[in-house]
């Protein structure tokens, strides 16, 4: 029981098991986060917008990459926005961080307004994959990159490894190659995937 409610969390948190399914992810994710952020050369100025900010951990690794440039972090989970304004309260309150409660379908940008988005374990929620990279497509620059992070990567050396995760949150893990199609059909170019020996761990980059 207590195993379904915490995951049932995973995707928009909310109420005592929502808190707890946040705290999970700040710290569970860390690692496959960290490795993620590597494939994206941030520069001291660039504007970056975290999709699905959850706990607002990635919000802040990103802000220490950055210098004079700015990090947004949106969630449709209003626990969420608080949770990660809470962890982000001084970044905020120098203007390098904003975090408000939005949607990956409805973002809440002017069109080529950002250099980086990042979008870390949160693609498998997504309710139109494609329709919602094209709105991620529209509010990044010209040139600008796009970041997906995965820690559910079906293998052929374990293709069950998520049957659980899955089956209770009606939601699908991904392949490299289905990530790849999504990005070219969603327009991006130059689309590349990392994968980390002896995880389950995807990275996908793209260009606008």
């Amino acid at each position: 029981m207590k195993y379904h409610k915490l995951v049932e969390n995973a995707g928009r948190p909310k109420g005592f098991w929502g808190k707890l399914m946040i705290n999970s992810m700040n710290k569970g994710h860390v690692g496959v986060t960290q490795w993620g952020l590597e494939h994206i050369d941030f520069q001291l100025n660039y504007n970056v917008l975290d999709v699905g900010c959850g706990g607002g951990k990635a919000v802040a690794e990103i802000c220490e990459k950055i210098g004079n440039g700015k990090v947004y972090g949106v969630d449709y989970s209003e626990l969420c926005v608080k949770k990660s304004k809470k962890l982000n309260k001084n970044n905020i309150l120098c203007g390098k961080a904003a975090i408000m409660l939005a949607s990956v379908s409805d973002l809440p940008f002017s069109d080529n307004s950002f250099d980086v988005v990042t979008a870390i374990e949160t693609y498998y929620f997504w309710p139109d994959k494609i329709k919602n990279l094209k709105e991620i497509y529209r509010v990044l620059k010209k040139d600008g990159k796009i970041l997906l992070v995965f820690e559910m990567l079906k293998t052929d050396d374990d293709p069950m490894k998520w049957n659980k995760v899955e089956k209770t949150l009606s939601i699908k893990s991904v392949t490299e190659d289905e990530i790849k199609k999504a990005l070219a059909d969603a327009g991006y170019s130059d689309v590349k995937t990392y994968t980390k020996k002896g995880t389950t761990w995807l990275c996908a980059a793209a260009q606008k």
